[in-house]
């Protein structure tokens, strides 16, 4: 999984519910708006699930794929698998993955769904003990699929803590207080909530 050099807070409600969809479902899918923090909270929910899996995670960034033939190339390569003459890339996958107890994180879907949902399929039907995380900005489309919608931060609570937590890397000695509050407030509230947006400010 990909290094988180910044703290994670808040959200403890949507991370519990989706590590319980995917007790019972082998396709969950985090939908929501550029910025919405659907990696950031695929990769936490990997991280406190690898413990209780026998084989662990399988993270596959889609982002700078743009060939949709690519995307069984990119998951083996996330896998660590060499190139196997005469064999086809997916296959070769799907061989390997086999019954192991493993987490896929499939991130950014939304402009390879075709390619992305023909992956889940062959993985789902293929491999009975491989469960799938994607993310996306629509969903994925395979039967079977456990969508949830990735929401706004809470502008009361969480939205002014992430403010406040990523301010405190350019100033440490920064506090919300009696003075600031309503200035935090606003721009909390102009940004609609967006962890990313807010992170930049």
């Amino acid at each position: 999984l990909p290094a988180q050099l910044t703290s994670f807070g808040g959200r403890e409600k949507g991370l519990a519910d989706v590590t319980r969809l995917l007790s019972g479902s082998r396709l969950v899918t985090r939908i929501g708006a550029g910025g919405a923090g659907k990696t950031r909270l695929a990769i936490e929910v990997a991280n406190r699930m690898t413990p209780d899996l026998r084989d662990g995670v399988c993270y596959v960034d889609l982002a700078p794929i743009t060939d949709p033939d690519v995307v069984p190339t990119a998951a083996a390569r996330a896998l660590g698998l060499p190139d196997q003459p005469g064999r086809s890339t997916m296959d070769a996958l799907l061989r390997f993955i086999g019954h192991r107890n493993l987490l896929v994180v499939l991130d950014n879907c939304e402009h390879l769904l075709d390619a992305s949902a023909a992956l889940v399929v062959a993985i789902l039907e293929c491999c009975p003990t491989t469960t799938v995380l994607a993310t996306s900005r629509e969903p994925v489309g395979v039967p079977g699929e456990a969508t949830r919608q990735v929401p706004s931060l809470p502008l009361a609570d969480e939205a002014v803590e992430l403010f406040t937590d990523r301010a405190r890397l350019a100033r440490p000695d920064f506090v919300v207080t009696e003075e600031n509050s309503a200035a935090v407030a606003e721009i909390c509230r102009r940004l609609d909530g967006m962890p990313l947006a807010i992170e930049l400010a």
